[in-house]
């Protein structure tokens, strides 16, 4: 998985399968986006991932093993 791929899906809703197996789906965001200006642990970290709807915890590009754009979604590419 490259950067730019990844950020492909940011604001959309994705599954995500991480290094440990464990699956999570949610809207993709990056850290230090602007709406999160006031929340330190979304916004001073840099070059993280999260999902919102719901929160799951920080991880990194290396961290995905797979990424999946759930149905209704397209990513532009």
């Amino acid at each position: 998985m490259n950067r730019q791929y990844i950020e492909s899906f940011l604001g959309k809703k994705v599954e995500i399968k991480l290094f440990d197996g464990d699956v999570i789906r949610g809207e993709l965001h990056k850290t230090r986006e602007e709406k999160y200006k006031y929340n330190n642990n979304l916004y001073l970290p840099k070059n993280y991932y999260f999902l919102e709807n719901p929160h799951s915890v920080l991880f990194k590009v290396s961290h995905i093993k797979k990424i999946k754009l759930l149905e209704g979604q397209s990513n532009g590419l």
